[in-house]
């Protein structure tokens, strides 16, 4: 071979080995964008499969709020409150405020009395009010660990 024919030989082979390169370089290309493009029509098939099922809950709720509408109306047009029955709620709710009214004015008085220095003992004591009976005692024991106690203290005071 002479070096004439080498250099030829040396210059074909370069010019496979450019030509192969730049085939691998297309080729690696060309796959980076088939995997891209395969993601992305993935990520739209996922996309289109969540707009459908969010689709499919959204008839569901409304199917759903539809039928407990329908059931809500029908139980409404079942329920026909009695004037009787509406006078009876009423009357018990007035009882009831009108029995609170009146622990409520029992616990003022006593409060009142305990103010003024009234005895305890003079206050009547009400079945109807079982507390007030528990209130007066504390009020008392209150009274007399008050005389026990100087009227200004630094820090705590032990019992």
């Amino acid at each position: 071979m002479t070096p004439e024919e080498y250099e030829q030989f040396k210059e074909a082979e370069k010019a496979h080995l450019r030509k192969l390169r730049e085939l691998k370089k297309t080729h690696q290309q060309l796959q980076r964008k088939a995997k891209v493009t395969g993601a992305v029509t993935d990520m739209a098939e996922g996309m289109n499969q969540l707009f459908d099922e969010h689709g499919e809950m959204v008839e569901k709720l409304q199917r759903d709020s539809i039928e407990s509408e329908a059931r809500m109306e029908v139980t409404l047009d079942n329920v026909d409150m009695d004037d009787a029955v509406q006078e009876a709620q009423d009357a018990a709710d007035l009882e009831a405020d009108q029995t609170l009214r009146k622990a409520r004015a029992q616990e003022l008085i006593r409060q009142m009395k305990a103010a003024e220095g009234v005895p305890a003992s003079s206050s009547p004591v009400t079945p109807e009010d079982p507390t007030s009976a528990e209130s007066r005692s504390d009020a008392t024991t209150r009274e007399d660990s008050s005389s026990e106690l100087p009227e200004k203290t630094i820090g705590r005071m032990k019992r």
